[in-house]
């Protein structure tokens, strides 16, 4: 996603999840993705997922609210 390829990045963690479902960092990456194309809903979603996997990861779950602020603050007129 740095290098300009942001399908190429999706596709890969699209693969990547298909190996771990269970991996909330592979959700909050692709997250952030969702959210430097504008899908905020999604983003916000992917989010959710990866903070419903989180744990007791306080930083992760921290990085997830502050998507789903981002998400959120851009979706207001």
């Amino acid at each position: 996603a740095a290098a300009g390829d942001v399908a190429q990045a999706a596709a890969q963690l699209d693969e990547a999840l298909r190996i771990r479902p269970q991996d909330p960092v592979l959700w909050q990456k692709l997250a952030w993705l969702r959210l430097r194309n504008g899908d905020f809903d999604q983003a916000a979603a992917l989010a959710a997922r990866s903070d419903s996997l989180a744990g007791n990861n306080t930083a992760l779950r921290a990085e997830n609210r502050r998507i789903t602020d981002l998400a959120q603050a851009r979706q207001r007129p």
